[in-house]
């Protein structure tokens, strides 16, 4: 049986692809999935949503097969980069 590891990328490497489309998966607590999105800066943009209303979220995963999993750590500190930046996702 085969063990799934998690493809961790460094912060810079995440800021690279921020604005490419993809299929990304906003997880919640037990892996639920509180919602999706078409770029790596609009699952963040949705993070950041879910959180304020009182969610809890674990990672964001991007779909469906290169396991690339971004944990809340790094998720707060790519969110602050990109206020600094003044990325704004779009729709």
């Amino acid at each position: 049986m085969e063990k799934f590891l998690p493809n961790r990328r460094s912060d810079e490497q995440l800021e690279a692809i921020l604005c490419e489309t993809g299929h990304w998966a906003v997880n919640g607590r037990q892996g639920q999935v509180l919602g999706y999105a078409a770029s790596l800066l609009q699952a963040i943009d949705r993070s950041a949503k879910f959180s304020s209303s009182g969610a809890v979220v674990i990672a964001i995963c991007r779909l469906p097969s290169d396991n690339i999993v971004i944990f809340s750590e790094q998720i707060d500190r790519l969110r602050r980069s990109i206020n600094v930046r003044g990325l704004i996702p779009a729709e």
